[in-house]
């Protein structure tokens, strides 16, 4: 029988652990596409440390897309979106694979993410001024 929520739960997140996203309230509707939710226990939902990367290329090595990762996410934090489109980050797919591996707990996929949303937008942007 349900119950609600555990007393302990620390993040919700929608769409299951590597390619979902946390949600911030209970409120948010759960749709017919949601393809998992996972309660995280308060313990496990903080983020570890996050170090400087030791250019080990795990993330490169797991990129189903042959994509760069950490250069990707790299100059997204530096707003260099014309490299991140160069590069091809409108390629990645968000599995999270690069992030998942990472010995540097650096949070490949929210830099990946972002870069992704502005290098789209400028890319929509010229396409309104053609």
């Amino acid at each position: 029988a349900a119950e609600g929520l555990p007393g302990n739960t620390g993040k919700i997140i929608n769409g299951g652990p590597m390619m979902g996203k946390a949600i911030a309230s209970t409120e948010v509707p759960i749709v017919k596409g949601s393809s998992g939710i996972l309660l995280m226990k308060e313990e496990e939902a903080h983020r570890k440390t996050e170090n400087s990367c030791i250019r080990c290329s795990k993330c490169t090595y797991v990129c189903p897309m042959g994509l760069e990762p950490f250069l990707l996410s790299r100059v997204s934090r530096l707003g260099k979106f014309d490299i991140a489109e160069d590069e091809m980050i409108m390629d990645c797919i968000e599995c999270g694979s690069c992030q998942y591996t990472c010995p540097a707990n650096i949070p490949l996929l929210d830099y990946l993410r972002l870069g992704k949303n502005k290098t789209g937008a400028i890319i929509r942007g010229r396409g309104r001024t053609a």
